[in-house]
């Protein structure tokens, strides 16, 4: 008689309990790719959301005062936010760039510049030394307004915002912020 318990070799028990194990570890290994994967998609379309504000913005900003100014104008408002193409410069809630959707808005602001608490030097002062500091003397000014005038309204500005919509995961909105001043008048 033969015994089996001295039998060399794998039994079909111990081949399939390694072959689950494999499969378990292939499934592993899948979804921490996959999940590899969605963070670099959600990564690129934030780049490019960074891109995009930053070439909106400077289209914008290559606009005259009077064109940005004419455009709130024509809103009626102060302040409006555009949803729409304006110059040729593409806005949208749903903005199609290659295979990506983005969220770009603008919103242009008349702003108005105040000087809360601007000091200056109060004169005459007979101790007055301009590279001494501790011989300065000064006194507060009324609040201004920049330029002053009847219309405080000389300077516009400018929030461009970008989201990618669509995706994978919830991506964050990126938003850039600058000024045109009218120098013209």
């Amino acid at each position: 008689m033969i015994d089996i318990r001295t039998k060399a070799g794998v039994t079909l028990t111990e081949i399939m309990l390694a072959f689950l194990i494999l499969v378990i570890a292939a499934f592993s290994t899948a979804g921490v790719i996959s999940y590899g994967h969605r963070g670099t998609v959600a990564d690129f379309r934030q780049v490019e959301s960074i891109q995009i504000i930053v070439d909106r913005m400077n289209r914008l900003m290559n606009m005259p005062y009077a064109s940005l100014d004419s455009f709130l104008t024509a809103a009626g408002s102060d302040e409006f936010t555009f949803s729409d193409p304006i110059e040729g410069i593409v806005l949208g809630d749903e903005v199609q760039i290659e295979k990506n959707t983005y969220r770009i808005l603008a919103t242009l602001k008349r702003q108005r510049i105040v000087f809360e608490s601007l000091m200056e030097l109060d004169f005459p002062n007979p101790a007055y030394d301009p590279a001494s500091p501790s011989t300065w003397i000064f006194r507060d000014r009324p609040r201004e307004s920049f330029p002053g005038g009847s219309n405080p309204f000389k300077i516009i500005k400018i929030t461009v915002t970008a989201k990618p919509v669509g995706g994978m995961t919830d991506e964050r909105e990126f938003a850039l912020v600058s000024f045109v001043a009218d120098m013209e008048r």
